[in-house]
């Protein structure tokens, strides 16, 4: 008895719950350490009744709670759970809207370096030193090439043109 109520009672909630899918929504959020801004890009999938209807508000309660969020706290897995629930509690709070599961397709988190950053990030790596390494073995293989002990030949000509002067 108690199976048959159960799959009652699962059949009853997949009747009506509805799957809204949200790709390659782009945010905002600052990071901790440098408070400067960097890209978010997440893909969702939201179930629960009338979230297709709602689409709006699910975009909006996700807009408003990702920001509140730092991108050290987005790339944990506590912070993705954390993220989860209170995107269910702010829908459910400001718009009366019932989630009842996000799950996370996508989450990636881009820093917008400065050139400075970039730089150094290439230099601890070695990028400078391996091009100069090659760059400096080509030059050794040119000046043990140069080093042709025959006198230079002439710029000019030895030999007399018919009407010219020659010293």
């Amino acid at each position: 008895m108690k199976r048959v109520l159960t799959a009652l009672l699962f059949l009853h909630v997949s009747v009506f719950a509805e799957t809204l899918v949200v790709e390659h929504f782009k945010a905002n959020v600052f990071a901790k350490s440098d408070k400067k801004p960097v890209e978010v890009t997440v893909g969702l999938v939201f179930e629960g009744n009338d979230v297709k209807k709602s689409e709006h508000k699910v975009v909006d309660a996700l807009n408003i709670v990702i920001g509140s969020y730092f991108a050290e706290d987005l790339v944990t897995s506590r912070g993705k759970e954390l993220l989860k629930s209170t995107i269910i509690a702010y829908a459910k709070k400001t718009h009366g809207l019932v989630i009842d599961s996000v799950y996370i397709k996508e989450l990636t988190v881009k820093t917008n370096p400065t050139t400075q950053e970039i730089v150094e990030a290439m230099k601890k790596e070695g990028a400078f030193q391996q091009q100069q390494q090659q760059n400096s073995a080509p030059r050794q293989q040119q000046q043990s090439q140069q080093l042709n002990l025959a006198p230079p030949l002439p710029k000019r000509s030895l030999i007399p043109e018919e009407n010219a002067v020659n010293f």
